[in-house]
């Protein structure tokens, strides 16, 4: 995998700057989250370059039983993709292609399917002024990434996903979190932290490295099931 020098340059610049403790002692830099930045960057590479589209079928038809859905292997593609839209709403939807954030920190973006039809709710920090933080964005996923996995939360029931769907939506308007470390604030969002918050507040911890939450986080979580994988 290539990295241009740049970009290397610009994710440690980020990194320096973002993660100096806001305290009288500027000089001093939280190693600890630079750590974390840098395992949970190690973790999204090995993710890219370990992708495949093998999917866990019996935990899937276990967990469309509880979603009311019946399927079968081979309708699995036609039942969860409709055009260039992947997912239901409340569904998640991560990408470790590019980054949502002007800063090479982990890699990868997430959203959360809307209950908008034909939309995701999503969190960028790398674009115009206009588009930067939560917004609605077309859910074209299919064809705008190469790499796409979408995932349903164990034993999660419908009514679990209108409410998350519908938390997410609510959220639109608001700023994008630089601080990836603040995963606690609900002023502002990026974009796998507002997925972790929404489910979080039905229940589940879907951070699966701890401290700052990653896209990664979400792929590698116990309590996620892929029922769809392009790439």
């Amino acid at each position: 995998m290539r990295f241009s020098f740049y970009s290397i340059i610009a994710f440690f610049i980020a990194l320096f700057a973002i993660l100096i403790p806001s305290t009288s002692n500027a000089a001093t830099l939280d190693f600890n989250k630079i750590k974390m930045s840098l395992q949970a960057k190690k973790e999204t590479l090995t993710q890219v370059y370990k992708w495949n589209n093998n999917l866990p079928i019996e935990r899937i038809q276990k967990e469309a039983a509880i979603k009311h859905v019946k399927i079968k292997d081979a309708q699995m593609q036609s039942l969860f993709v409709t055009g260039n839209a992947i997912g239901k709403p409340g569904d998640i939807l991560v990408t470790l292609d590019g980054t949502s954030t002007g800063f090479e920190w982990a890699g990868g973006h997430t959203g959360i399917v809307s209950d908008v039809p034909g939309y995701v709710v999503e969190s960028f920090g790398n674009k115009s002024i206009g588009l930067n933080g939560v917004r609605h964005w077309v859910n074209d996923w299919k064809t705008r990434y190469k790499k796409v996995k979408a995932l349903w939360v164990e034993g999660a029931t419908p009514n679990d996903y209108k409410y998350v769907a519908a938390y997410n939506r609510e959220q639109i308007g608001k700023g994008y979190n630089y601080n990836f470390f603040n995963i606690t604030t609900t002023a502002r969002f990026y974009c796998s932290q507002l997925v972790w918050r929404a489910w979080y507040n039905r229940g589940w911890d879907l951070n699966y490295g701890g401290y700052a939450v990653w896209p990664v986080d979400l792929i590698k979580s116990p309590y996620t099931i892929p029922y769809y994988s392009q790439g």
